[in-house]
């Protein structure tokens, strides 16, 4: 019996079931979505311009996690991550995941000058290293799917998920190439290019859709 032979009562003792991962994982987004509100409701802005920026804030952390969920989402949908190593690099991402909103709410509080606590230089070159591993590990699941002999998606939808897995990794080298000091020393129209190296991001999502769209 297959359950008797090779491998079986190891993968059977190993192995964590798809709806248990997949539970854990929407919690985690959840929680680190929620904190995000949470930490929104804090503050109290004295005018309509820091009302603006809390909002904004709030609305980057949001929109990037969101956009992190979709693409776990669709990749975890097909590729298998109930047993091995795919567990551990799983759990690696909920964590980063899961303190995201607590690096950024370090770059909030950080921009209040106070002794003794981390300067904004630091808290941003943090929060960028979790958005490059977040992002990273991200196209390594993409990568499990254009591994042809894998066979995990139809033949036509390959070229489809390279360019994810490629626009993925360019996400990624932004962040971390963001945490260069001379991205924090030098800005433009009032604005670290840090942030503006972040901001580019959301470009490569529109040039990746839209060559997805001429593909099609």
């Amino acid at each position: 019996m297959a359950g008797e032979s090779g491998d079986g009562p190891v993968a059977t003792r190993e192995g964590i079931p798809r709806p248990r991962i997949q539970t854990l994982t929407d919690l985690i987004f959840g929680l680190a979505l929620s904190i995000g509100a949470i930490e929104l409701l804090s503050e109290k802005p004295v005018n309509l311009v820091g009302l603006a920026a809390s909002i904004l804030g709030f609305g980057w952390s949001f929109t990037i996690l969101a956009l992190v969920w979709v693409r776990y989402t669709r990749v975890m949908s097909v590729l298998p991550v109930e047993t091995g190593g795919m567990i551990g690099v799983n759990m690696l991402l909920l964590f980063l995941v899961s303190i995201e909103p607590y690096l950024y709410n370090l770059i909030t509080i950080s921009f209040v000058s106070l002794p003794g606590q981390l300067d904004s230089e630091t808290t941003t070159a943090l929060y960028a290293v979790d958005m490059a591993a977040i992002f990273l590990i991200i196209a390594y699941f993409t990568h499990g799917l254009t591994i042809e002999e894998k066979k995990l998606i139809p033949k036509e939808l390959l070229r489809s998920y390279k360019l994810q897995r490629n626009t993925t990794v360019a996400s990624s080298a932004i962040f971390l190439f963001s945490t260069l000091p001379i991205f924090w020393s030098v800005a433009f129209l009032g604005m670290q290019t840090r942030f503006i190296l972040w901001m580019c991001t959301f470009v490569v999502w529109i040039v990746r859709r839209g060559l997805e769209g001429r593909m099609k």
